[in-house]
């Protein structure tokens, strides 16, 4: 679904442009046949703009998984279809150009619906680790398994367990010694593990 942004952006943007002329072209001719009733020009103008926000916004976010993202773009597209719909007259392009914008705005909402569990998924796979990271020690814990990790004084982020200075916040961390097979705590003068057995290097 992240493609469908990328190629609706740059298709909007190129539509700005056409629209654009169109829309000076209809208003033109209003103008010379005193055609005030007919709004068709000036409805032709906001869908234009409505799709080149649109399309910058698409453009942007064409990489990225967020719903504020999908839905700005639900309601600008949906601005856009409106706006045509409401204003046809004698700019006829004025209706494919608004069911491109509905078009747009229906493959957002699908990518809201879509992406909603990837980001639901995200957000508890955050909360696990924050969680697993809240109830670890204070000097010690292990964050994925065989990775021992120590914690920074300073900013109490998790660090390596070799780490001299925090790789965060740049403090210079106490000399400790630990265990490199399983991450316990080991005295300046210990020369072997007195969990695991492991020799200290």
């Amino acid at each position: 679904m992240k493609i469908w942004k990328l190629v609706s952006g740059i298709l909007s943007i190129a539509m700005f442009l056409i629209i654009s002329f169109q829309s000076c072209a209809v208003g033109l001719v209003n103008i010379m046949d005193d055609n005030e009733a007919d709004t068709s020009g000036a409805g032709g103008a906001l869908v234009a703009f409505f799709l080149l926000v649109a399309g910058i916004v698409s453009t942007v976010l064409w990489k990225k998984i967020s719903k504020g993202g999908d839905i700005a773009l639900i309601i600008i597209y949906g601005l856009a279809a409106l706006m045509g719909f409401s204003n046809l007259g004698t700019f006829s392009d004025l209706a494919i150009w608004s069911s491109w914008a509905l078009i747009c705005a229906i493959l957002a909402a699908v990518s809201l619906i879509k992406n909603a569990a990837e980001i639901d998924d995200y957000d508890n796979e955050r909360v696990s680790f924050s969680t697993v990271n809240q109830n670890s020690s204070p000097k010690i814990s292990t964050i994925v398994a065989n990775n021992p990790t120590k914690e920074c004084p300073n900013c109490h982020a998790q660090i390596d367990i070799n780490s001299k200075f925090c790789n965060i916040c740049g403090t210079k961390l106490p000399d400790q010694y630990f265990c490199k097979n399983c991450g316990e705590p080991l005295e300046p003068d210990y020369l072997f593990c007195t969990k695991c057995g492991t020799k200290r290097n």
